[in-house]
C-alpha cells in the first residue's frame, strides 16, 4: 500500500490492483448541503482499477490522473475522465515518486505512451469505422499520451502497399487497424512484402480495433469486440509473439495468414454474403443456415503433416503451453531466430510441389466444412479452435461431414458458442498440424476464405511459421477458454 495526502483531508492510495481516492479519517471534512441534507465532502471512496489508469502527472501543485471510465448505462463504452487533486501538502519528491509507482503498476509489462500508425477502413462491416475511431478510441489513445498518425484507407489492398512502403517503420510500436479482420490481414502481408520482412513482422505489433463483422483478432487478443474496450486493451497491451501461416495457391502465390482458412459451408456463408455486410455478424448466421438445408458436399483430397490428432494428447499439449512448462522442439524453432531479409523459406514447399515423406493423405468425398486456424475465436460467440495457442508451433484443423442432419449441424454450431462444448464432439474431427494441402475435386468453382478474404478457388497449401508475428494482448495468451 502506498499513499500520499491530497486536498488537505484526503489520501490517494495504491492498494492491490486499484487506485483509491479516500478521505483521511484523522482530519475533519467540510460538510456540504444538498437538498437540505448535510453530506460530508467526498462521502465515499473513489476506486479506479489500475488497468483503467491511462496517465498521471504533476501539474504545479496538483496531481492529475486520467483514467478510462465506463459510460453510464453502457459498460462497454469508455471515456477519459480525470482526477485532479491538490498535493501541496505533500513533498514534491514524494509526489513524483508516487506518480512513478502508479504508472509502473498501471502499465506493468506494457509499454506506456505507445506510438501507433492507425489505419481506418470506413467501409468495414456495417460501416461507421471513422465515427467509432473518433468517438470511442482516439480520445482514449490521446489521453494515454500515445503518438498517433491516422490514415483512412480508400480501396482494398491499400494497407498492403502502405505498410510495404513505409520508410519510418522503426518509428512505430504498432500498426492499428480500425476495421474487421481484413485490414490486419493486409497489414501482415504488407510487412511480409518488405525486404526486411522477418525483422519487420517481429518488431511491430499488429492490432485491431473492432469495426467489422467478425472482429476475431480483437476477441482473441483484447477479450472484447467493443471498440473502446479494445482500445484500452491496446493501450495496456503487452508484447506477444504469434505464429503465422503461409498460404500458397495458384502459380506459387504466397500470402500470410494470422487467423483462419476455410472451404465448404463456412466459406460460402462468409464470402457469398458480402452483399449483406449491413447485417453485421448476423450475415454469417444467415449464410450458414440457408446452406445447411442443402447438405452440400465439397469433395477434396487432403494431405497433412500431423502434429497430433489424439484429443487427450491435444488437451495435454494445450495445458502444458498455457502453464508455460513446454518449449518448442528444435525443428520448430529454426525460424524463431531473428533473421535479415524476407520471409522464412517454406519448409514443405508450395502447393505445386510433389508431396515428400511424412505426409498423410485422405480422400474426403463428404466434406461439409473444413476450417483451419491459429486463433480460438472466429467471431464473438464462436470459439472454433479452443485448443489453439499463440506460439505452440501448430495450427488447428476442424472438419465436419456433409451428410449430417440439419439439427445435428445446427447443434454443432450452437456448441461453438458453448465454451468447450465443441471440442470432443464425436461429429467433429479435430487435429493439430504443421502443414496441410487441400485439393478440391469435382468442383468447377467455389469459395476459399483466408482471414475472411477470398482467394482464387483451387488447391491450397498451409504451413506454420513459429513466432513470426507480433501483436499486443491483454495477458500474453488468447482471451478464450481452452
Amino acid at each position: 500500500e502506498l499513499s500520499i495526502n491530497v486536498n488537505r483531508s484526503q489520501c490517494l492510495t495504491l492498494q492491490g490492483g486499484a487506485l483509491i481516492l479516500e478521505r483521511d479519517p484523522t482530519r475533519p471534512t467540510k460538510p456540504t448541503r444538498v437538498c437540505g441534507l448535510s453530506l460530508p465532502e467526498w462521502s465515499s471512496n473513489k476506486i479506479v482499477p489500475l488497468y483503467n489508469v491511462l496517465w498521471a502527472e504533476r501539474n504545479g501543485q496538483n496531481v492529475e490522473i486520467t483514467y478510462a471510465e465506463p459510460l453510464p448505462r453502457s459498460h462497454h463504452r469508455l471515456r477519459p475522465a480525470t482526477i485532479i487533486a491538490d498535493a501541496s501538502v505533500t513533498d514534491a519528491a514524494e509526489v513524483e515518486a508516487w506518480i512513478h509507482a502508479l504508472l509502473a503498476r498501471a502499465y506493468g509489462a506494457a509499454k506506456a505512451r505507445k506510438r501507433a500508425k492507425v489505419l481506418v477502413n470506413p467501409h468495414a462491416g456495417p460501416g461507421g469505422a471513422m465515427a467509432k475511431w473518433e468517438r470511442d478510441v482516439e480520445p482514449l489513445f490521446r489521453a494515454a499520451r500515445m503518438t498517433l498518425h491516422v490514415q483512412q484507407t480508400t480501396r482494398p489492398g491499400e494497407a498492403v502497399d502502405t505498410v510495404r512502403d513505409l520508410k519510418d517503420l522503426d518509428q512505430w510500436d504498432a500498426i492499428v487497424a480500425c476495421s474487421g479482420d481484413g485490414l490486419p490481414y493486409e497489414i501482415f502481408n504488407g510487412l511480409g512484402a518488405r525486404p526486411d520482412a522477418a525483422a519487420a513482422l517481429r518488431s511491430v505489433a499488429v492490432c485491431q480495433i473492432p469495426c467489422g463483422s467478425g472482429n476475431a483478432m480483437a476477441c482473441n487478443l483484447c477479450g472484447s469486440h467493443h471498440p473502446s474496450e479494445a482500445a484500452l486493451a491496446v493501450i495496456k497491451g503487452v508484447d506477444t509473439p504469434i505464429d503465422l501461416m503461409s498460404i500458397t495457391y495458384g502459380d506459387n502465390e504466397r500470402k500470410l495468414s494470422f487467423l483462419s482458412q476455410t472451404l465448404g459451408i463456412m466459406a460460402e456463408a462468409d464470402l457469398a454474403t458480402e452483399h449483406l455486410r449491413w447485417m453485421g455478424a448476423l450475415r454469417f448466421q444467415h449464410g450458414f443456415l440457408t446452406r445447411v438445408f442443402k447438405k452440400k458436399s465439397y469433395p477434396c483430397d487432403l494431405a497433412f503433416r500431423v502434429a497430433m490428432d489424439d484429443l487427450d494428447e491435444i488437451r495435454s499439449h494445450y495445458k502444458a503451453h498455457m502453464d508455460g512448462t513446454v518449449a518448442l522442439k528444435q525443428e520448430q524453432t529454426s525460424e524463431d531466430k531473428l533473421q535479415d531479409g524476407g520471409l522464412p523459406p517454406l519448409r514443405y514447399g508450395t502447393v505445386n510441389d510433389k508431396l515428400g515423406d511424412g505426409w498423410e493423405t485422405l480422400k474426403y468425398d463428404n466434406m461439409g466444412t473444413l476450417y483451419s486456424g491459429k486463433m480460438a475465436y472466429l467471431a464473438p460467440d464462436a470459439n472454433f479452435f479452443p485448443a489453439s495457442h499463440p506460439t505452440d508451433g501448430c495450427f488447428d484443423l476442424v472438419t465436419v461431414d456433409s451428410d449430417l442432419s440439419f439439427m445435428t449441424v445446427v447443434d454443432l454450431m450452437g456448441a461453438v458458442a458453448d465454451e468447450g462444448g465443441f471440442f470432443g464432439n464425436p461429429k467433429v474431427t479435430y487435429r493439430k498440424l504443421h502443414a496441410l494441402r487441400v485439393t478440391p475435386r469435382r468442383q468447377d468453382s467455389g469459395y476459399i476464405s483466408v482471414d475472411g478474404e477470398s482467394i482464387p478457388f483451387g488447391p491450397i497449401q498451409i504451413e506454420v511459421h513459429p513466432r513470426l508475428g507480433k501483436v499486443y494482448s491483454k495477458n500474453g495468451v488468447y482471451e478464450a477458454s481452452g
